[in-house]
């Protein structure tokens, strides 16, 4: 699914109230805050999903992310958001009850001024992710993960490392 600059986002306040309804393009460009929605996927193994974006995409192309993430589009709930990004990015349908809901990050410049809730899943089953989203996705156990982002941090989105970062503050992988 090509980015559509046109996308309505909702643009909030500090308190994450909405106060306004902008384009993609719009919101990006002025840098405002808005909403966004991650996931972070294990499986029984306890070796994290890691979601390689594809080159298509307008930010960060081919750089490693959360198992899913995206935008919380206008008029839109987090949760709903959840569910549809789920879909559209791992091709699998999920409800709400199959996530551990972990917390909410401020907006801030590493998440892209985005609010962002953040969900775990542990999860068993064959996802199909459509190519023009996603170039990859790959079950790397949480040590070489580890070692490798805080090698090489290029190679992951800025809002992936911060997600991460509060994800370890408030849960124990083996949860």
């Amino acid at each position: 699914m090509q980015t559509n600059p046109d996308e309505l986002f909702d643009e909030v306040d500090c308190s994450d109230r909405v106060i306004a309804s902008k384009t993609r393009t719009e919101i990006h460009k002025n840098k405002l805050r808005h909403r966004a929605v991650h996931a972070i996927f294990f499986d029984s193994g306890n070796r994290i999903l890691l979601q390689k974006r594809s080159a298509l995409k307008d930010s960060y192309p081919l750089a490693y992310t959360t198992s899913c993430s995206g935008h919380v589009d206008s008029g839109e709930t987090y949760e709903d958001a959840l569910i549809r990004e789920t879909e559209e990015e791992l091709g699998v349908r999920l409800s709400l009850g199959d996530f551990k809901y972990v917390g909410k990050l401020e907006a801030c410049e590493e998440t892209g001024w985005e609010f962002t809730k953040v969900y775990v899943c542990r999860a068993e089953m064959r996802f199909n992710p459509p190519s023009d989203e996603v170039a990859s996705l790959d079950w790397v156990g949480i040590k070489d993960f580890e070692a490798d982002f805080k090698a090489n941090p290029r190679k992951y989105t800025p809002s992936f490392l911060k997600v991460y970062e509060f994800f370890k503050s408030k849960c124990d992988v083996l949860d």
